[in-house]
């Protein structure tokens, strides 16, 4: 009786067993499924606000102010379809299309900023000023019959060294040139200073900045990524050493640069990716 009781026990068991793993099987990893996807969910959202919260830091008027050699290179050159819609509304003619085939037109490369560390005054001088001194100063051009042609020569002549010096026909090199001395005229403490500890902080900042943007389109660079990392610890280093000398300037020079004190005194690892 008892061996009949406990095999009929034994038989519901299996039965059970039998109907109702799958079915438990299936709603655990139902669960498993939604907790990965709301981790998932969770790391993404964490992401996007540091994201915005880095976004927010390095709103500064310092940082704002640099020269981005992408943004700047690309406003130079426009699409086939804007070139197309410039001929046809008289902005430019056929003639101007012609470079490169066609497929693009040139700017006017008036960003306003010039390489060489020419300033916006002098570039004024050569271009408006001079041309006119030209024209009355040289007798060749008071004898000629047709004044105002001599005149749109200067003018011409004086556009070319303009598109010369602007930052937009530069390189990449003249561009760090132009933000250093830029960095330089910010944070310099005097006329001329260039060694005081924010100097050395922002100009490292500017060359941090130009290695994340190619770190970002080149994530398999990893001399630069190394380079990368130097230059986060010089900083953080001179950092440090001004909060010794004074906490004030030390404080100030972490807003101006969009930095938190986590980013200089904590730990700096070299990242796998930049994005």
């Amino acid at each position: 009786m008892l061996r009949s009781a406990h095999t009929f026990s034994q038989a519901v068991r299996a039965v059970r067993a039998v109907h109702t793993t799958p079915a438990f099987a299936a709603k655990r990893r139902n669960n498993r499924k939604a907790e990965l996807e709301a981790q998932r969910n969770a790391e993404a959202e964490a992401a996007r606000r540091a994201q915005e919260q880095l976004r927010k830091l390095k709103d500064t008027n310092f940082l704002n102010s640099l020269v981005n050699p992408e943004k700047l290179f690309s406003t130079t050159q426009i699409s086939q379809e804007d070139a197309a819609a410039a001929v046809s509304s008289g902005q430019v003619s056929l003639q101007q299309q012609a470079g490169e085939g066609g497929s693009v037109i040139r700017r006017e490369a008036n960003s306003g900023h010039f390489a060489c560390h020419v300033q916006p005054e002098e570039v004024k001088l050569v271009t408006e000023v001079a041309p006119k001194a030209m024209v009355g100063s040289d007798f060749r051009f008071s004898l000629q019959v047709m004044p105002e042609l001599a005149e749109k020569s200067a003018h011409i002549q004086a556009d070319i060294v303009r598109r010369v010096i602007s930052l937009d026909n530069a390189n990449s090199s003249a561009i760090m040139h132009y933000n250093i001395s830029n960095a330089v005229k910010t944070f310099g403490r005097s006329e001329g200073d260039s060694g005081s500890p924010e100097v050395q902080a922002a100009v490292w900042t500017v060359r941090i900045n130009n290695l994340e943007e190619h770190l970002r389109g080149h994530n398999k660079d990893h001399h630069n990524r190394r380079a990368y990392t130097k230059l986060l610890h010089k900083r953080a280093k001179m950092l440090k050493y001004l909060k010794r000398e004074s906490l004030e300037r030390y404080y100030l020079c972490l807003k101006q640069l969009g930095l938190t004190k986590e980013m200089v005194e904590g730990e700096i690892l070299q990242p796998k990716r930049i994005v």
